[in-house]
């Protein structure tokens, strides 16, 4: 019930001596208002109702309501700075994600830094390769032996070959080498390398060549 209603206008209602539109009012606003409505019906019930009476219950009532909007506003408020404390947790969340996944390029290219460190020039193969001379031995690699030595170690990086072979060979109208044999004792496994990187290596030139292929 509204501080509005005043004890006179009560009491003129019980006493019949408001007009008809005046009484419909206060008639429409109880139904409106539980708590009108309830102080109505008490003071129906009693008999010889005070000013003072009237003026303590009228209080009581304006109690009961500021108490309920207070319980009303701190729900609100409550509620307000849990969804406050809700949006700054999900504004730090998106902001770690987003550095995490700033950073993650820089990481990566870290690991591969270090991948690389680790393949250290001790653990692959150096091969050289140089010509034989003798009568009849004119093949030459088309592009040089320094292009063919460049060729030789990019074909057998990673491998673990040692030692050293002599290898003799043709030259083909294509300019591939052909009929590759050793010329010593050479390992098995070393004399298939050597002949598979000169039968799918660079051109050569000339007829007939032998060269000493060294595997450090």
């Amino acid at each position: 019930m509204n501080s509005s209603y005043q004890i006179v206008r009560i009491q003129r209602y019980l006493n019949g001596e408001l007009n008809r539109d005046e009484m419909y009012e206060l008639e429409r606003e109880a139904l409106d208002d539980p708590l009108l409505q309830d102080a109505i019906d008490g003071y129906r019930m009693q008999k010889n109702v005070s000013h003072r009476q009237l003026s303590l219950l009228q209080q009581r009532l304006a109690n009961r309501i500021a108490g309920q909007a207070r319980e009303r506003d701190a729900f609100f408020f409550g509620w307000q700075r849990l969804g406050v404390a809700a949006t700054a947790c999900v504004l730090m969340v998106l902001v770690l994600v987003l550095l995490w996944m700033r950073n993650q390029p820089a990481q990566q290219q870290a690991e591969k830094e270090v991948r690389v460190e680790l393949a250290s020039p001790e653990s692959l193969v150096r091969a050289h390769a140089a010509a034989a001379t003798g009568p009849g031995l004119d093949a030459r690699p088309a592009e040089g032996w320094d292009a063919f030595n460049v060729y030789l170690n990019d074909k057998l990086a990673g491998t673990t070959l040692k030692g050293k072979t002599i290898l003799t060979f043709d030259i083909d109208a294509q300019g591939v080498p052909i009929n590759i044999q050793a010329a010593d004792d050479a390992d098995a496994t070393l004399l298939s390398e050597a002949r598979q990187v000169l039968e799918q290596g660079p051109p050569w030139t000339g007829s007939k060549g032998q060269m000493e292929i060294t595997f450090e």
